[in-house]
């Protein structure tokens, strides 16, 4: 008889497991791109993910923490996008600059991916929390060095978020051009009353 590998079918198993739990996490950001959490059922996912109700609940124990794994993951594109380009960046001015325009170019070249930020934005996410909490960082920042004419940060960040998910609904909607990342982050600006960060040699080799 054959010396049976336990470690090997052990691992077997894992990865299995691991490449279900990845695709009823991508059936399910693709599903909430299209609808709010609340309109969507653990039936829907099932069905669009082709895998069994059990095996659903052997990953998640509800909707709502299949949004979390949503959330985490796409924070995680979040961070791929953004670092470590931004994070290199000292001025505040042009991490929030950079991440403005990096979001919008994103949205236009893949439209799920923008209704699921969308979604996920404007609901109480940790994604949500996470994005919020690193704009009101850059803003913090921005206002001790006297550079914001809004000297509320909660009210700068709104803005700031505001201008950004309403292009990308217009994104969503057909609005589109090369330069409307840019223009975009111009308006930004000026409604938080910020000049443009100077792009100096060491600014950008840091880029």
């Amino acid at each position: 008889m054959a010396k049976i590998d336990l470690a090997r079918r052990a691992e077997i198993g894992r990865l299995r497991r691991a490449r279900t739990r990845a695709q009823i996490i991508e059936v399910g950001s693709m599903l909430l791109a299209e609808r709010p959490l609340e309109a969507l059922t653990v039936d829907a996912v099932v069905e669009a993910a082709a895998v069994a109700k059990g095996t659903f609940y052997y990953h998640f124990q509800g909707m709502e923490e299949l949004a979390a794994a949503v959330g985490e993951k796409l924070g995680e594109s979040f961070d791929e996008m953004l670092a470590p380009a931004r994070l290199g960046m000292r001025d505040p001015v042009a991490r929030l600059s950079f991440a403005f325009n990096q979001f919008l170019e994103k949205a236009m070249a893949d439209r799920v991916w923008a209704r699921l930020v969308i979604q996920s934005a404007q609901a109480p996410t940790e994604f949500a929390r996470s994005i919020r909490a690193n704009l009101k960082g850059d803003l913090t920042e921005a206002r001790a060095q006297g550079r914001l004419k809004v000297n509320d940060v909660d009210l700068a960040a709104d803005v700031v978020m505001g201008i950004w998910l309403q292009v990308t609904r217009g994104i969503l909607q057909g609005r589109t051009g090369t330069d409307l990342p840019e223009r975009a982050l111009a308006a930004m600006l000026r409604a938080l009353g910020v000049a443009p960060p100077q792009k100096r040699k060491k600014d950008l080799e840091e880029v």
